[in-house]
């Protein structure tokens, strides 16, 4: 027999359960990282993982973005995971918004003089919009925590 939850449930069940997922994943590629910094071969990951060391070497590509070490006094490795990790219920929402504004974003990359240029450059991978507000796309925040932060970093 089946219990099924109403609706509301399910979809709060389920974003906070991708967010879950989101963090785990993170954590996996920070892993993988510190194992491979630390000495362990492509190799040896690839068959602890089961996959093939191409694969391997495409998660730790991806491992130095997306999966930097914990930033001390906070919750994670970027001001994303922060984000990750208060929707997946892991961290409250205040201390989310007090490590989120005062998180040392990256400058975004100064204009050219071309402007065609500019509107198709990718945005800077540590800067605010790439950080909080692919969060905020990702449900990972509400837009009043959004203008909040943003409100908090303007002042």
């Amino acid at each position: 027999m089946t219990i099924m939850m109403d609706r509301d449930r399910l979809f709060s069940s389920m974003a906070e359960n991708r967010a879950r997922e989101v963090v785990a994943h993170i954590g996996f590629l920070r892993n993988l990282r510190q194992l491979y910094e630390g000495g362990v071969t492509q190799t040896r990951l690839a068959q602890v993982n089961g996959v093939s060391q191409p694969a391997i070497s495409q998660m730790l590509q991806r491992a130095r973005i997306e999966a930097p070490d914990v930033r001390p006094g906070t919750h994670g490795g970027t001001a994303y995971e922060i984000a990750a990790r208060c929707a997946a219920g892991e961290i409250d929402p205040e201390t989310m918004r007090t490590e989120l504004i005062g998180w040392e974003y990256d400058k975004p990359t100064a204009p050219t003089a071309y402007p065609d240029v500019d509107d198709v450059r990718p945005q800077t991978e540590g800067g605010f919009n790439h950080q909080v507000g692919r969060a905020l796309t990702h449900g990972f925040l509400t837009d009043e925590d959004y203008d909040l932060i943003l409100d908090a970093l303007a002042d």
